[in-house]
Parts: C-alpha cells; sequence; structure tokens
C-alpha cells in the first residue's frame, strides 16, 4: 500500500461496506437525530458476530475516532461518542439489525 492510500479494503467486504452506509443512512437514527455519518469515523473488523443465529459482519460508525488512548475514557462522565452499528448477513449480505451502543 503506498503512502497515499487512506485505506485499503479487500473487494470481497466492498458490498458489505456499501450496504452498512446505505442503511445507516435510511435508519431513524440519522433521520430522527440527525447524526451526520457522512463526518464519522468507520470500523469494520474482520470477525464475526452471531445475531440471532446469523452469521454477521458489524460495520460501526463513530462521531469521534476511537484509539488506543482515549477508548477507556468513552461512557459516563468522559468521552460522549455517538454510534450506529450495522449487523449484515454475510451469507444473504442482508442487513439484520441497526443500532447503537445507547
Amino acid at each position: 500500500m503506498s503512502e497515499d492510500t487512506i485505506f485499503k479494503l479487500d473487494k470481497k467486504y466492498t458490498p458489505f461496506l456499501f450496504k452498512a452506509i446505505e442503511a445507516a443512512k435510511k435508519s431513524e437514527f440519522v433521520t430522527k437525530y440527525k447524526y451526520d455519518i457522512d463526518h464519522f469515523y468507520i470500523s469494520f473488523n474482520n470477525y464475526i458476530s452471531i445475531n440471532n443465529g446469523f452469521s454477521c459482519y458489524t460495520i460501526s460508525f463513530y462521531s469521534k475516532e476511537i484509539t488506543q488512548d482515549n477508548w477507556m475514557n468513552i461512557g459516563t462522565g468522559g468521552i460522549v461518542i455517538d454510534d450506529i452499528n450495522v449487523d449484515i448477513d454475510i451469507d444473504s449480505g442482508e442487513v439484520i439489525s441497526i443500532y447503537t451502543s445507547r
């Protein structure tokens, strides 16, 4: 990867990322609470979670960057981070759930 590359994503994950962005933008969390996810950080970890019996990838959108230096300060009395999480079924590519941490 060159120094000019911000990030590189294997093409097999691209449909999941696009589906998650679309689902998050259409979600009640964005429309009702006016989250501007165009300015959120995205986290897409390469591990599989289970949601209602479905094997899923979770793509998370965070209002502030989570780092090794600040993750312990998130929560009550600390850094307030708005988030939206999208679980997508690995087999069908369908959105299973959209939720926040609060």
